[in-house]
Formats: structure tokens, C-alpha cells, sequence
């Protein structure tokens, strides 16, 4: 998960139609029993939460990018027609509309939160609706004091700072730093097999081509010019994980940030005196002279 910045008060063009707002009012008639219309909240939305501007063709809360395979889902932050644990509750049913309350999500993490949406506060059961039938705006925006007062513990990449809760493990599993990371975890299922087995892929594959570079280097087999210039190209590309375009780019944060604990300590000593060594000339910008 990373944070994004999304304009609350600026939904696509599509999210402004006629035909939208007689949806809403259909679903403030019938609540969860309204036959809520995909073709308005997700075909309307789906380009611009792709987009790079937002989510980078990546799920809002494993950052898996499922482009090439099953197309991404739109996602109701707070659950439109029933919430999980709570049968006195009809649903967000007024939001299904809301682009404040509009998330991209791969269909695995989707499938796993369904209608969960766990909070401390007290939960909002229905809208206050405005002269003009509509739900007001306090009841709409999901950054508004009256849903703050829900005190959610599902984290929201376009209101939290979502990285302070959180840190990934060389193992490939995220561990949670607060209340809200752990639940975070737990009803998007984050450390699930698949996303573990990703996210360790990726990490063995550096620590390998590390690993090799320094066995070459220590007996020979490369000079010192090579072994900079590979180790030099090997940290630009550690470096360049963190952008928010990559696949797990959250990981690759703390495969820069944490070098030690990710590779270096994972060396036997010759190495990792030697890579030490070297990220220490990488972050001075000497290693590529």
C-alpha cells in the first residue's frame, strides 16, 4: 500500500450525469435492495483510478499489477449493500455512487473484503439528505468529520499515510506497525501465499544477483572496474524500485532504505564488508567514479 492524492471534489466528467443522480436516488428508495449499476461507478471511474495519476494500474491495497491478466475492480471502500458482522446495517448504499468512496482493487484482494469494514467509532446507518434529495455533502465526502467520527480501522491509501503503518520483511511478509495495519492485513489477507511468494521472488532475485557479483569479484573472476560498475548498476536499480510506478514499490522502499537487513547481513563477512563498503560509495555518488 502507498498513499495517493486524489481531488475528492473533481470526480470524472462521468461521475456528473443525470443518470447518476437518479441512480442515487434510486438507491436512498430501495437501500440495498437497489440494483446498483456498475456501467455508472465503474465504467465512469475505472480509466481515470488507473491512470498515473492515481493507482498506476495497481490494486489500492496489494499493489499487484493485474493488467496483463484479470482486469481490475473498482472497490467501495465502505461496503454498498451490507456490512459484515453488523445485520442491523443496510450497507453504504448512498456512496456506491461517490468517487470519495471509490478504490481500484485486484479481485483477490476484493474478494477477501467483500463487505468487511471494521471500525471503534459509531458507524453511520444512514445519510442526512439535502432540499435537493441528495445525500449532503458531510455524508458523502469520505474525508468529512462525520465519517472521521467512524474511526475506521481499514486503512485508506487516498486519506492515511498508510506507510507509517506497515514495514515489509525480507521473508516477503508485511508486518503491521499499528491497530490499523493489522486489520488492514487481515481483512485484505496481504500476507496471503501468492503475495508472499511475490514479494519474496522479487527480493531473492537481488540478493542472488548480489551474491553473485561479489563471489565473482572476491575470487577473481571480475576486476575492480567491473565489480563497481556491476555494483553501481545493481543499487540504481534498488534505488529505482521505490518509484511508485513499479509493482511493489513499497518494498522496494525498504529494500533501499534497509540494505543491511535485506542483503548485506545476509552475506558471509568478506562480502558483506565489501557491499557495505561500496553502498556507502553509492549513496556518496562515488562508486561510479
Amino acid at each position: 500500500m502507498i498513499s495517493v492524492k486524489k481531488d475528492f471534489n473533481t470526480p470524472p466528467t462521468e461521475l456528473n450525469t443525470d443518470k447518476r443522480t437518479a441512480r442515487i436516488k434510486d438507491a436512498l428508495l430501495l437501500k440495498n435492495s437497489h440494483k446498483f449499476d456498475s456501467s455508472v461507478y465503474r465504467d465512469g471511474t475505472i480509466n481515470e483510478l488507473e491512470s498515473e495519476d492515481l493507482y498506476h494500474n495497481k490494486c489500492a491495497y496489494c499493489q499487484t499489477d493485474t493488467t496483463a491478466g484479470a482486469p481490475m475492480q473498482v472497490e467501495h471502500y465502505r461496503p454498498k449493500s451490507g456490512v459484515a458482522k453488523d445485520k442491523t446495517h443496510e450497507g453504504y448504499y448512498w456512496l456506491a455512487y461517490e468517487w470519495s468512496n471509490l478504490l481500484l482493487s485486484c479481485s483477490k484482494c476484493n474478494n477477501r473484503k467483500r463487505t468487511q469494514f471494521p471500525i471503534e467509532g459509531t458507524r453511520i446507518m444512514v445519510a442526512k439528505i439535502g432540499t435537493d434529495g441528495l445525500p449532503e455533502t458531510d455524508y458523502l465526502l469520505a474525508d468529512s468529520s462525520v465519517y472521521k467520527s467512524e474511526k475506521a480501522l481499514l486503512l485508506n491509501p487516498e486519506l492515511d499515510e498508510v506507510e507509517k503503518h506497515f514495514v515489509f520483511l525480507p521473508n516477503g511478509e508485511m508486518k503491521a506497525l499499528s491497530k490499523q495495519g493489522q486489520k488492514t492485513i487481515e481483512v485484505c489477507d496481504l500476507n496471503r501465499n501468492d503475495l508472499v511468494i511475490k514479494r519474496l521472488s522479487l527480493v531473492n532475485k537481488y540478493f542472488d544477483r548480489v551474491q553473485l557479483i561479489m563471489k565473482d569479484f572476491l575470487s577473481d573472476k571480475i576486476d575492480k572496474k567491473t565489480f563497481k560498475y556491476s555494483l553501481n548498476s545493481f543499487l540504481t536499480e534498488i534505488a529505482a524500485l521505490q518509484n511508485r510506478v513499479n509493482d511493489y514499490s513499497r518494498l522496494g522502499y525498504f529494500m533501499f532504505a534497509k540494505f543491511d537487513h535485506f542483503f548485506s547481513n545476509r552475506l558471509e563477512t568478506k562480502q558483506r564488508k565489501a557491499i557495505q563498503k561500496a553502498f556507502t560509495l553509492f549513496l556518496s555518488g562515488e562508486l561510479s567514479n
